[in-house]
């Protein structure tokens, strides 16, 4: 389904709920917030990352029908939108990156989309929810393509393989874990969990690697550990004090993994030789829950409930570090 081109609204919703750099470095940035009686949303487009979250700055900006939950880049131009009506949406910019188009909109899900996640060769988009379902979605077709029933609970994240078309995970309140392989006739595998691990509720692959995924927590817990192997996390660090909302390496320098949470802050963890926090923000003071790396000047923003976008700049941090 598409829809006209809309003009720029004049307000943001107060909560801000997630942000991605593309790769020319400009950046989306989702709100979310109560209109009436109605919880509605907005979509903004910034060339220049550092005008956000300022609506008379933006490049384009759309109001949506439902709350988003989730963004994710498809290319320079298209995105993929998780919405809290359980509808997943495909928007486009266009007019030289001046506006935004509705290309189609799929409603399955019964209950809100938490995440989505676009695969390799950006053909396919997987969706989680809390109506306990994972499903498949095929951009060319604009259909649903498969529904994964593995999960007894909420679906908190999914996450596609940077390097495998059909591989991708899903973490969700039943305190699983799962790696999917939709070529296998059992597409899904259970992986171990630590001991002392909480509920999951967030997950992210290393880029470079095929099989090295972090996994954060409800009580703030980040493990490390590889996808294939039986045994539970080789290294597990205590990040936050709260759920850890959402996590993302750096692509310029991959063992910096940053995370942010409902404690409020913002970390980064360096991977090696030992996880190692070097980072830590507490320049928001709600849920944070909006993280990206700037894929150009390896600076990092994270957005949240207190309507900020800040930026960090973890070189000049660690530079400056005893």
């Amino acid at each position: 389904m598409s829809s006209p081109e809309q003009n720029v609204p004049t307000t943001m919703e107060s909560y801000l709920e997630a942000l991605q750099h593309n790769r020319d470095g400009s950046l989306v940035l989702a709100a979310s917030g109560l209109t009436g009686r109605l919880w509605a949303g907005s979509l903004w487009f910034f060339e220049d990352p550092a005008n956000a979250p300022q609506t008379d700055r933006s490049s384009a900006g759309v109001r949506t029908e439902a709350g988003i939950t989730d963004i994710e880049w498809i290319d320079e131009n298209r995105l993929a939108i998780g919405s809290d009506s359980g509808a997943i949406e495909i928007w486009q910019l266009e007019n030289s990156r001046s506006s935004f188009r509705n290309l189609f909109y799929l409603y399955e899900h019964d209950n809100a989309v938490n995440s989505v996640s676009v695969n390799s060769n950006k053909t396919r988009v997987v969706s989680g929810s809390s109506d306990k379902l994972v499903k498949l979605w095929d951009l060319s077709t604009q259909r649903s393509i498969g529904t994964l029933h593995a999960h007894t609970a909420k679906v908190e994240q999914v996450s596609c393989s940077p390097n495998e078309l059909d591989v991708f995970l899903s973490c969700s309140q039943d305190g699983s874990v799962l790696l999917w392989d939709t070529r296998k006739p059992k597409p899904a595998k259970r992986l171990p969990r630590p001991p002392s691990a909480s509920l999951p509720t967030s997950l992210v692959w290393k880029p470079g690697e095929s099989y090295v995924i972090a996994v954060g927590d409800e009580g703030g817990n980040i493990a490390i550990q590889d996808a294939r192997s039986q045994q539970s996390a080789a290294f597990v660090t205590s990040a936050h004090t709260r759920a850890v909302h959402r996590l993302t390496f750096s692509a310029k320098n991959p063992l910096w993994l940053a995370s942010v949470s409902d404690d409020c802050t913002a970390a980064v963890t360096e991977l090696q030789p030992e996880l190692k926090q070097i980072y830590r923000s507490y320049a928001h003071n709600d849920f944070v829950h909006g993280v990206s790396w700037d894929t150009l000047s390896n600076q990092l923003r994270t957005c949240g409930w207190d309507g900020k976008v800040i930026a960090h700049d973890i070189n000049l941090a660690t530079s400056m570090s005893p």
